[in-house]
C-alpha cells in the first residue's frame, strides 16, 4: 500500500510553537440522572419532560419519545430502557412530535418547538439513517411548531403537519411543504381510524374536518363557545365516534366541556358542560394550568371508555357524561400530563407522558398501579446546579417540575418535589451543607429541613454567596453590597457589611491564594477589590471598569499560581489582568461571540489554566502559553442550554473534574485537560510506534491508520503540538528538539487514545 509522509518540524525552544493554538480533545460523559432517581421526597418524582410517545409501526418493542428539551429518544425493549437518537448535536431547540416511516424505520421526521409552552423552533427535521444525521426539511413551512406530524397510511411520501400557524402538507417526503389551512393555533390532529382521507383537527376555539387527506378543511360549529387548548379522541372500536374537549376557563369547577359525535364529526352534542367538574385541575374542583398540560384518548376496544388528563387522570365509562378522578398528582402519577395513549399492540398497556418522563399502567388505566418506564430518559431540565468543593460525588440541582435532586456516590435522589428553581451552593465544611442564596436558607443533611441564614437584606435570584477553602467558616454575601459571616453554619449566622459602594453585584470572586482579596464586578461595570476582606475594618476600592458591558453576563476568577492575575468575562468578551484588576487586555481570540456564564481557574496548574463555558454547550480552555482559546467541548450536546458550569478539584488531577448542567440533558462531566500531567497515565495504552533510523536524531514513523489526531506532550504534560492525521503513516522529525522524554498520543474517531514514549538522547 502506498506510503504517504507528513513531515513535522517541532521547534520547542521557539516561542512560536509555545503559543500555538491547541486543538485538544475532552472526554465528556453523562453524569446523569440516567436511571430514574430514587425518591426521598414526599411526592411522586420524575426525571424529565416528555411531550409525545410514538410506537414503531410494526415492532411492539420499539418506541420513540420526544422530550421537550433533550431531543428524541428510542427504546428497543418496550420502554424498559431509553437512549438518545442522534439529536444531541442539533441546534438549541425543543422537540414536540415525531413521525416514523412505516416502510423504512430509518426515516424519521421530528417536529421542533415546545409543544407544552407552545413556542416555535426550527421547523421539521428529517433523518434517513436512523438518527445518525439530521437535516432540516422545512422548505416553506419554516420554523413553525409542528404539534403533530402524520403520515398518510397508504402513501409514505405524504405528510400532514398541524402547526401553531395553519396546517401544511408535503407529498415529497418533506422536501417541500404547502399550506392547506391558513392560520389557526392547532393543538391536535388525528386520522379517522381506518381512513387515509378523513382527518380531524382542533385549535384553541374550533374543530375542523378534512375529507381529502388534509387538502381542504371545513370548520364545524360546536355546541358552546370555547377557548384555550382543544384535544381530540377517536377509537377503532367505533370509527365514527369522535370526542372533542377544550380546557376552557380551567378555574375552579367551571371548565373542560366534552363533546361527542357519532357521525364522524358532522355534528356534536354536549356530554359534559363547561360548568361542572374541572378535568384540568389538581382536583376536580380546583384550578389547573390550561393548555400546558391537557390530553384526551379513547379505549381502542370500548368507545365509551374515555380518558382526559391534565394534573390527574380522569375516566368516563359512559361516553363522557360522568367522570371519576383516577389518580393523585402528588402520590400516584406525576403531574403535568401531556399525553395518554394505549399501546397499539396490547390494549391493557396504557402509557402516560408527563413532566416526570414516561409512565405505564398495565391494567387499562384502572387503579393506581402506575410505574415509571423512564430509565435512560436523561432529559432532566436543570434550572441550577452546584458541585461540592470537597466531595466529587456530590452534586445538587434544582429542576423543572422534578423538584430538587442530588447526586451521591453514583446515584441520584429526589429530596423535594415541585418546580425548584433556586440557585444553590455548597461550603467547604460539610458536603451535606447546601445553601439557597435566593431565599436565604440552608439545608443540612440534604433531606432535612431548611434553616434561615438571616440575611441582612431581602435576597433574590441575583444574590451571590461564596465560600473559600482558606477559611472554611467564612462566607461572603453580595446583593447591593458585600457582607461577611465568620460563622456561616451557626443558627443563625451573623453578618457584617464590608462594602459601601451600594451597587448591584453581578459577579464576585475570592482569591484562592489569599482570602483577604475579593473581587466584585457590579452590574454598572465598576470593578471593586478588597485587600483586607477578612479584617475587622474590611473595605473595597474601585480599581477599574469592565472593558465591555456585563449587563447580560459577567464572571471573574483569580489565578492561584499568579496572585496578581485575574480573568474577566463580559458578555461575549474575555480579558486578562496582571495587576490585580487595574488594567485589562482582551484575550477573546478563538471564542465564539456568545455570552459566557462562568470562568474557572485550574488551581493546581502553574500556567494559568482556565476554562470558560457558554450557555450553548461550549467549553473552552486556555493557558498563558496559548494565544487562542482551544475548544474543550467535543462530545457535549448542543440541543439545549447549559445553565451552570462547575469544577471539583482535589488539588491534583486524578479525581478532578469539570461539570456542566443542562436544561434538558442532565449533568455532564470531563476530566481536566491537565489530567495528562502524568506520563505513566498518558502511556497506559501503547501506540504502534516505529523508531528509525536513529532515535538520537529524532526521526521516527508513526502508524496513523485509523487515527484522527496526533498530539505531542512534554514530561510536564504540556501540549507541545497537535495536527490532524489524514495519512496512513506519519514521519516526524524532532532533530531540533531538546533532549529528553516526550509522549506521542494518537486519538481515534470514537475518542479512544493510545500513547507511547520517545526519548531523545
Amino acid at each position: 500500500m502506498k506510503k504517504y509522509t507528513y513531515v513535522l518540524l517541532l521547534l520547542f525552544l521557539f516561542s512560536s510553537l509555545l503559543h500555538t493554538t491547541a486543538q485538544i480533545t475532552a472526554k465528556w460523559k453523562l453524569t446523569g440522572p440516567i436511571k430514574f432517581p430514587t425518591n426521598k421526597s414526599g411526592q411522586i418524582n420524575g426525571i424529565g419532560r416528555v411531550s409525545q410517545l410514538v410506537f414503531h409501526p410494526t415492532n411492539s418493542s420499539i418506541l420513540y419519545a420526544a422530550s421537550a428539551s433533550g431531543g428524541l429518544y428510542i427504546s428497543r425493549d418496550a420502554a424498559l430502557n431509553w437512549t438518545v437518537l442522534g439529536t444531541d448535536n442539533l441546534p438549541d431547540m425543543s422537540c414536540a412530535s415525531v413521525c416514523i416511516d412505516y416502510t423504512d424505520d430509518k426515516v424519521l421526521y421530528l417536529g421542533s418547538g415546545d409543544a407544552n409552552y407552545y413556542s416555535t423552533g426550527y421547523g421539521i427535521w428529517k433523518t434517513v439513517d436512523g438518527g445518525k444525521n439530521w437535516k432540516q426539511s422545512n422548505a416553506s413551512i419554516g420554523n413553525r411548531l409542528a404539534i403533530s406530524i402524520l403520515m398518510d397510511p397508504k402513501n409514505n411520501k405524504t405528510l400532514i403537519a398541524a402547526t401553531n400557524d395553519g396546517i401544511w402538507k408535503s407529498t415529497d417526503a418533506a422536501v417541500t411543504w404547502t399550506l392547506k389551512k391558513s392560520g389557526g393555533d392547532f393543538k391536535d390532529m388525528v386520522f379517522k381510524p381506518g381512513s387515509n382521507k378523513t382527518m380531524y383537527a382542533v385549535t384553541s376555539t374550533a374543530f375542523f374536518t378534512s375529507k381529502d387527506g388534509g387538502d381542504t378543511w371545513n370548520t364545524l360549529t360546536m355546541p358552546e363557545t370555547n377557548s384555550k387548548g382543544g384535544r381530540i379522541g377517536v377509537t377503532k372500536a367505533d370509527s365514527n365516534r369522535v370526542y372533542v374537549t377544550f380546557v376552557g376557563d380551567f378555574a375552579g369547577g367551571l371548565a373542560c366541556p366534552v363533546y361527542k359525535s357519532v357521525n364522524s364529526g358532522a355534528t356534536f352534542t354536549t356530554v359534559k358542560s363547561a360548568d361542572t367538574y374541572n378535568l384540568n385541575g389538581y382536583t376536580e374542583t380546583s384550578d389547573g394550568q390550561g393548555n400546558y398540560n391537557y390530553t384526551m384518548t379513547v379505549d381502542p376496544l370500548d368507545a365509551n371508555n374515555v380518558w382526559i388528563a391534565g394534573h390527574c387522570v380522569f375516566n368516563s365509562k359512559d361516553g363522557g357524561a360522568t367522570w371519576k378522578r383516577m389518580t393523585s398528582w402528588a402520590k400516584v402519577l406525576h403531574t403535568d400530563i401531556h399525553q395518554l395513549m394505549y399501546s397499539p399492540y396490547n390494549a391493557k398497556d396504557f402509557f402516560c407522558m408527563n413532566d416526570g418522563g414516561a409512565w405505564k399502567n398495565t391494567d387499562n388505566g384502572v387503579g393506581s398501579a402506575w410505574t415509571p418506564f423512564s430509565e435512560g430518559l436523561d432529559c432532566t431540565e436543570n434550572y441550577h446546579a452546584a458541585q461540592s468543593p470537597i466531595m466529587k460525588e456530590r452534586i445538587g440541582a434544582g429542576t423543572q417540575d422534578n423538584g430538587e435532586i442530588y447526586y451521591d456516590t453514583g446515584n441520584w435522589y429526589t429530596n423535594r418535589g415541585g418546580d425548584w428553581s433556586e440557585p444553590l451552593v455548597f461550603d467547604y465544611q460539610n458536603a451535606n451543607n447546601i445553601y439557597y442564596p435566593s431565599n436565604g436558607e440552608r439545608r443540612t443533611g440534604l433531606t432535612g429541613g431548611s434553616k434561615t441564614l438571616s440575611f441582612p437584606f431581602t435576597p433574590d435570584k441575583k444574590t451571590l454567596l461564596k465560600f473559600t477553602s482558606l477559611k472554611k467558616t467564612t462566607g461572603f454575601l453580595a446583593g447591593q453590597n458585600v457582607w461577611r459571616s465568620d460563622n456561616v453554619t451557626t443558627d443563625p449566622p451573623t453578618w457584617t457589611q464590608i462594602s459601601t459602594f451600594n451597587e448591584a453585584v453581578k459577579a464576585m470572586c475570592i482569591s484562592p491564594d489569599d482570602a483577604n482579596i475579593v473581587y466584585v464586578v457590579a452590574t454598572s461595570g465598576n470593578i471593586y477589590r478588597s485587600d483586607n476582606a477578612l479584617g475587622a475594618s474590611a473595605s473595597f476600592t474601585k480599581i477599574s471598569t469592565t472593558p465591555s458591558s456585563v449587563s447580560t453576563r459577567g464572571a471573574i476568577t483569580a489565578i492561584k499560581s499568579a496572585p496578581g492575575v485575574a480573568y474577566l468575562s463580559c458578555g461575549s468578551k474575555v480579558y486578562r489582568s496582571d495587576d490585580k484588576g487595574v488594567t485589562w487586555k482582551d484575550i477573546t481570540t478563538g471564542l465564539p461571540a456568545t455570552n459566557f456564564i462562568e470562568i474557572i481557574n485550574d488551581i493546581a496548574s502553574t500556567d494559568e489554566s482556565v476554562y470558560i463555558a457558554n450557555g450553548a454547550g461550549g467549553v473552552y480552555y486556555k493557558n498563558k502559553k496559548l494565544t487562542s482559546w482551544a475548544n474543550y467541548s467535543q462530545g457535549l450536546p448542543t440541543i439545549c442550554n447549559v445553565n451552570d458550569f462547575m469544577i471539583y478539584h482535589d488539588g491534583g488531577y486524578v479525581n478532578s473534574v469539570l461539570r456542566v448542567a443542562y436544561y434538558g440533558r442532565g449533568v455532564w462531566e470531563s476530566p481536566l485537560y491537565n489530567t495528562l500531567t502524568s506520563v505513566d497515565e498518558i502511556a497506559k495504552n501503547t501506540l504502534d510506534l516505529q523508531i528509525y533510523p536513529n532515535p538520537s536524531a529524532g526521526n521516527f514513523t508513526v502508524n496513523t491508520k485509523g487515527y484522527q489526531r496526533i498530539e505531542i506532550f512534554n514530561t510536564a504534560g504540556e501540549l507541545i503540538y497537535t495536527f490532524p492525521v489524514v495519512q496512513e503513516t506519519t514521519e516526524l522529525n524532532l532533530n531540533q528538539q531538546a533532549k529528553g522524554l516526550y509522549i506521542i498520543k494518537a486519538t481515534t474517531a470514537n475518542g479512544e487514545s493510545f500513547s507511547n514514549k520517545i526519548t531523545l538522547q
